[in-house]
Order: C-alpha cells, then sequence, then structure tokens
C-alpha cells in the first residue's frame, strides 16, 4: 500500500523510479523500508536530505487520510540514508578515538535529528564516552567527550 502511493506520488511529480521494499530495523523498530532508484536523485533528496524528509512526511500524511492508520516505513533514495548512516557511523568512530588519545571534548557539527541519533545510538554501549545534543535548532550539535 505505502509503495503504491509513494509509486502514485512521484507519477504526479513526473519522476520516472523504480521502488524496492524490504523489511529492515529503524529506531529499534521493523519498519518498511521503500527505496527509490532513479536518475532524478538530486532532485528527490535536496540538500542535506530535506526534500526526501519531506517527501516521506508527505507520504506519512496521505497515507493516514488514505487509509486511515498508520504503518511504520522509511523512505530512501539510491541508499542515500544508508550511505549517509555509514559515514555518520565513520565520523562516531574518528571523533571517539580522538576524544580518547586528546582527553579533550568534540562538539560537532550543527546536524539534523536523525544524524544527531545516529551518532548518539553508535556510540551508547561506549562505557568511557558520554554523547549530548547542545543548541537549539537549527544549530544543534552533539558533544562527544569522556566520562571518566
Amino acid at each position: 500500500m505505502v509503495k503504491s502511493l509513494v509509486s502514485e506520488i512521484l507519477i504526479k511529480i513526473g519522476v520516472n523510479a523504480r521502488l524496492g521494499t524490504r523489511l529492515s530495523e529503524y529506531r529499534d523498530q521493523e519498519v518498511i523500508a521503500i527505496n527509490i532508484s532513479t536518475d532524478d536523485a538530486n532532485i528527490l533528496i535536496g540538500q542535506s536530505g530535506e526534500h526526501l524528509m519531506a517527501l516521506q512526511h508527505l507520504t506519512r500524511i496521505m497515507f493516514r487520510r488514505k487509509y486511515e492508520q498508520d504503518i511504520p516505513f522509511i523512505i530512501d533514495i539510491n541508499n542515500y540514508k544508508k550511505d549517509k548512516e555509514e559515514k555518520l557511523k565513520s565520523l562516531a568512530r574518528s571523533v571517539a578515538l580522538k576524544v580518547r588519545r586528546t582527553r579533550e571534548q568534540e562538539i560537532l557539527k550543527p546536524m539534523a535529528s536523525y544524524d544527531r541519533w545516529v551518532i548518539h545510538n553508535f556510540l551508547a554501549d561506549e562505557e568511557d564516552l558520554a554523547t549530548e545534543s547542545s543548541r537549539r535548532e537549527p544549530e544543534r550539535k552533539v558533544v562527544v567527550k569522556l566520562t571518566k
């Protein structure tokens, strides 16, 4: 149902794409992951994923109105989110090493709430490190520091 709704939206905005679905884990729950494969990825993703987030939000609203229910799903375009998550995990690894080496806290650049969640979640099991978010949107940043 969600896949067909996304397909309808893409047709209406004139984007040629292939859609695939799979079950995935997102924020500790099982969700339907819809991956859109298209040559128009830049248009659909937008700067820093803003269009992608808007597409997902719009789809969620339309789905609720059409089917009067909620289904947990995420939309990805050409694996943008998946690749970005891997880059964020790599950033978290290198920041953790730097904090341990220098023994000084690191303040990351401002990022979206999902990006901050990936960093916090990735470093959550590191007993010698703590993470926190500081400042207000849109300047919210992750701070990584030693606990001991």
